[in-house]
């Protein structure tokens, strides 16, 4: 049995449509299948978590990135152990579609899906015939996400375009980007990787990437390999508003890997100590937290249709 989750507000009310397909190809396959869709924020994880229980063929996710996360989440907390055995395949329904345009080759392999139908029908192609590879996952205190987490800039402008989205789509994230560097502020952390020395000092941005994009195909960790068993570590130093307007357009040409305060470190854990209460942003999803967080890669431990 393959169970459908899907988010009936993601990619504008697009992801239902999707489901529909999808649910058609399967049958036409002789796939059995039910059909799940999230009622809030955090559903998704819980109906992941649930139906690990009953070990299914294969769970198919369809939203943004913000919705594959929680499924994933819930697919790690069940399994905590070790390679999670249900295969995941992931249909980007959503406005951001990271880790889906990853997984077909980038943004521009991605373009060959003009359709739902093409894309519906590639995924349960794959299903069919069983084709999968195997990925990493990175986990923050312990919740799994599949592309990037971040802290400062990012976070902002993920909660800024949440409220852009329905005008804006996948653009959403760029328009946000603007109006929060004008709400700009480095936020003080304290960053210790591999157990070393840590650094403490005023950021602008801090991602912990298992993905070269996110933010709807901007290549913000070029170094990001999603199956390598490694976290790729992107800070960028305390930088002034008039500064962020010149990373901001550097990100379009992956000219910001030049500038001097933009970092890169490769590793399999790090911590991240904060002064007081910020929002941590996971694939797109927003946590309140406050303290440690540590991030640790779960190497090839998820399994997905491609």
């Amino acid at each position: 049995m393959y169970h459908i989750i899907t988010n009936p507000v993601s990619g504008r009310g697009n992801s239902m449509a999707y489901a529909q397909s999808v649910a058609t190809k399967l049958e036409e396959s002789g796939l059995r299948y039910t059909l799940h869709t999230t009622q809030n924020p955090r559903h998704g994880y819980d109906i992941a978590k649930e139906l690990c229980q009953t070990t299914p063929t294969g769970i198919i996710g369809i939203g943004g990135d913000g919705t594959i996360q929680e499924i994933v989440a819930g697919m790690a907390e069940f399994f905590s152990h070790g390679k999670i055995p249900i295969p995941l395949g992931i249909l980007p329904g959503g406005s951001g579609n990271d880790f889906a345009m990853a997984i077909e080759g980038g943004k521009k392999a991605y373009k060959k899906y003009k359709t739902i139908d093409s894309i519906t029908s590639a995924l349960v192609g794959r299903i069919s015939a069983g084709s999968t590879r195997i990925v990493d996952l990175i986990s923050a205190n312990n919740e799994a996400f599949l592309v990037a987490g971040n802290i400062g800039l990012d976070a902002r402008i993920v909660h800024n375009a949440i409220a852009l989205k329905p005008k804006h789509g996948g653009r959403a994230y760029l328009v946000a980007a603007y109006k929060s560097i004008m709400q700009h502020e480095n936020i003080p952390l304290e960053i210790s990787v591999e157990e070393g020395a840590s650094e403490q000092k005023p950021y602008t941005l801090v991602a912990i990437c298992n993905n070269r994009t996110y933010g709807g195909g901007l290549c913000i960790a070029p170094p990001a390999v999603f199956d390598d068993g490694k976290i790729t570590l992107c800070t960028v130093d305390g930088i002034g508003r008039a500064k962020l307007g010149i990373l901001f357009p550097s990100l379009l040409f992956e000219k910001h890997v030049n500038l001097k305060e933009v970092n890169f470190t490769e590793c399999t854990n790090l911590k991240i100590t904060l002064a007081g209460k910020e929002t941590l942003c996971l694939d797109g999803n927003l946590y309140p937290v406050e303290g440690e967080i540590e991030f640790k890669i779960l190497p090839q431990v998820l399994e997905v249709f491609a």
